[in-house]
């Protein structure tokens, strides 16, 4: 079943690959390999967001399938009056150097083991792990075994420490998947989770090749994967490396519009961060955040129609998000019994600023569960091989979107109802997750590239000789 479970996504898939060549009309053969990898999370979005309001408007569980042919269809027809199927020259001759040769074969090398530890442990824990059983797949579950009366999924005699609130692009996905197959298939939410892996994988190797050089990728990449946690929080089947496969999209495709000056791909990155959103609580600030750094990335003329290309690109998202709320009624587990009185009080006591600041150190001492401080690495890494100059402003902001979002996590620790020191332990190390993709990236971006130092090198040496 595990062919026929990635299958039935091959429409969305595909769609989704068609809409962004649809949108960015760029031959570069690191961006087309950049579309094909951004292409997963929007097909699988978009097909959710129509899943969801078909629920909504039409009995039954039916037409996954046919919705995803509807949405291929409608791109194909596009592309067609678009005339954007003519072949371009992605693969004409490039020069590859030894260091490249080297550091690809260790991207091989890394992806192989990536794959068969996430095989191994599918194999072992085929219903993911505990949040996997307790939220993301009985959710989809609840929704499927009750067919036309689905709304019971979201009933509020739930323990709302469930968190029957979290938006469903993860569970409608699955939902889906088991209409179309017939069955409560167990590999339908593993291929999700391997889908979204190694594309937000070849998204981080593709942007930064585009942008930089593939060494640089290459180094960004075999670090991305080789973090344990990182590798081990995708085999759960919950929505945390969904989601951070849609943050670093949309913070991708933001430097690129920057860049380039394409409003398209700020379209997209709206895209990305409204399906952040529609996947987890978690996108709602990152959406937010996207927004202040589009009015300050951008010249101040220009401002207006970037933010609305930017907010274009989240109406279906948001769409859905909101009728979710309205029709399905779920409170929040860190708002229902949490009064402003007690918010306030819990953001003037010292004493919880201290406890986070002590979990918070330990946590980035053994980020990503290394055995040796990755952050220190990174930093012995920039200062050999030098940071970047002249920074675009768009970079720079690729600094602040992760600290943003870190600080609103962080904010949430302090004002949250559960036991402190429980929420940290059960939490602390998945939100770092979120993160850490972004704050990788925007590092391999600012930092000089093998590529550049060696040539220096070089340069320096004839000199000497000369």
């Amino acid at each position: 079943m595990i062919l026929q479970s990635f299958a039935i996504f091959g429409l969305a898939l595909a769609a989704g690959v068609g809409l962004i060549h649809l949108i960015w009309d760029s031959k570069d053969r690191w961006a087309v390999a950049l579309k094909v990898f951004l292409g997963t999370g929007a097909g699988l979005g978009i097909a959710s967001c129509l899943y969801f309001l078909r629920l909504l408007l039409f009995p039954g569980q039916g037409g996954y399938l046919l919705i995803q042919a509807g949405f291929l269809g409608c791109v194909i027809l596009a592309l067609l009056w678009k005339n954007r199927f003519s072949p371009g020259r992605v693969f004409d001759r490039f020069s590859i150097s030894p260091i490249q040769v080297v550091l690809g074969l260790a991207v091989v090398f890394v992806v192989g083991i990536s794959a068969y530890y996430w095989i191994v442990f599918a194999r072992i824990y085929p219903h993911g792990d505990y949040d996997a059983q307790a939220i993301w797949n009985l959710r989809a579950r609840s929704i499927y075994r009750s067919a036309d009366n689905w709304e019971n999924a979201f009933s509020p005699l739930i323990n709302r420490n469930f968190h029957i609130d979290y938006p469903l692009l993860i569970p409608l996905s699955v939902v889906g998947g088991w209409n179309t197959l017939g069955g409560e298939v167990l590999r339908v939410p593993a291929v999700l989770s391997v889908l979204f892996l190694f594309s937000m994988a070849g998204i981080v190797f593709s942007a930064t090749a585009y942008l930089r050089s593939v060494s640089q990728a290459a180094m960004a990449v075999i670090i991305l994967l080789a973090t344990p946690t990182l590798l081990l929080f995708s085999t759960f089947q919950t929505a945390d490396i969904p989601l951070t496969y849609f943050l670093i999209a949309s913070m991708s495709l933001l430097i690129l519009a920057s860049e380039k000056n394409n409003q398209g791909l700020l379209f997209l990155s709206g895209l990305m961060a409204g399906l952040a959103a529609w996947t987890k609580n978690e996108g709602l600030p990152f959406l937010l955040i996207m927004a202040v750094c589009t009015l300050f990335i951008f010249r101040l003329r220009q401002t207006r129609t970037n933010l609305l290309f930017l907010l274009a690109g989240t109406a279906l998202p948001l769409l859905s998000i909101v009728l979710f709320k309205v029709f399905v009624s779920a409170n929040n587990d860190l708002f229902a019994n949490n009064g402003l009185p007690a918010i306030v009080s819990k953001l003037f006591d010292p004493a919880r600023y201290i406890q986070i600041s002590s979990h918070l150190l330990s946590e980035l001492i053994h980020l990503g569960d290394w055995p040796f401080s990755i952050i220190v690495v990174l930093f012995v890494y920039a200062w050999i091989m030098g940071v970047r100059s002249p920074i675009s402003l768009a970079e720079k902001f690729s600094l602040f979107i992760p600290l943003s979002q870190f600080v609103i996590y962080l904010l949430i620790y302090i004002i949250t109802p559960h036991d402190l020191e429980w929420h940290m332990n059960y939490s602390m190390s998945r939100l770092l997750i979120h993160i850490f993709p972004l704050a990788l990236f925007s590092f391999f971006l600012l930092v000089n590239t093998p590529e550049t130092v060696l040539k220096n090198d070089q340069f320096l040496s004839s000199g000497n000789r000369n």
